[in-house]
């Protein structure tokens, strides 16, 4: 059965956490939403969970591998476009829509 999930999860920026302890599973088929005000680390979570950042402690895993070795097979597409690509022609949706 496919699932993502995170174990005693540390992670941060600089010298300071912004996630301490952080366990969860997400069994295939389940719907989950990850809200909270801005700065409350959503995005970084996120990233954790995909292998786009190695936890300072803790474990990922999906399908009960290492996030980290399935980067190449999991597309990421953010809410906000970053300034560096402000130019793309395209909105997420599109983007979805399109494959």
């Amino acid at each position: 059965m496919n699932r993502v999930t995170l174990k005693d999860i540390v992670f941060g920026y600089s010298h300071t956490p912004v996630l301490d302890g952080v366990s969860l599973e997400i069994k295939s088929g389940e719907f989950v939403g990850i809200t909270g005000p801005n700065g409350a680390s959503k995005s970084t979570l996120m990233k954790v969970m995909l292998g786009m950042l190695r936890p300072w402690e803790g474990t990922a895993e999906i399908s009960k591998k290492n996030a980290a070795g399935k980067r190449l097979t999991i597309g990421y597409v953010p809410q906000q476009i970053s300034s560096f690509n402000a130019g793309f022609p395209s909105t997420v949706l599109e983007l979805v829509q399109s494959g």
